[in-house]
């Protein structure tokens, strides 16, 4: 039975990096002339990797309210989500009788949906985080007071 243990800290810039290659990897496949039918699986797999750590990633940032960057990265999730769902917008564009199966095609509506829940959910988390930077968490007596003392 497989643990969903990591170990250390994510780091979101780099997870993220490397999730962004990948996502430029399958954009850059439906570019050349290959064997659709050769990478399919591979493709469908990757996709449910993607899938499954962005699902990581917007979990993290939403559990950790006091992350120090986190308007930043859910505002990087969110442009990651958008690249993703392009290259799915693609997938399912292709002309190739695979991808237009119907275990293919409700798989590609399946990622695409869920993605752009995440990416709502990560813009919706960023309008409350600037709503609440906007109300002053002290008042200016109480920092004239605090002030006073020094």
């Amino acid at each position: 039975m497989k643990k969903n243990v990591i170990n250390k800290p994510l780091n979101f810039e780099d997870t993220l990096y490397i999730l962004n290659e990948r996502i430029q990897i399958l954009y850059d496949f439906l570019s050349l002339n290959l064997s659709e039918d050769l990478f399919h699986e591979k493709n469908m797999d990757d996709m449910d990797f993607i899938d499954k750590i962005l699902d990581i990633l917007l979990k993290n940032l939403m559990e950790d309210a006091y992350l120090l960057d986190r308007d930043e990265q859910l505002d990087n999730l969110s442009e990651t989500e958008w690249q993703f769902s392009q290259v799915l917008t693609k997938f399912m564009s292709t002309s190739n009788d695979l991808h237009h199966s119907s275990l293919s095609r409700d798989k590609f509506f399946a990622l695409r949906d869920r993605s752009a829940a995440r990416r709502k959910t990560a813009e919706d988390s960023q309008i409350k985080i600037e709503k609440m930077s906007d109300v002053s968490v002290i008042s200016e007596d109480e920092m004239s007071k605090l002030l006073k003392r020094f």
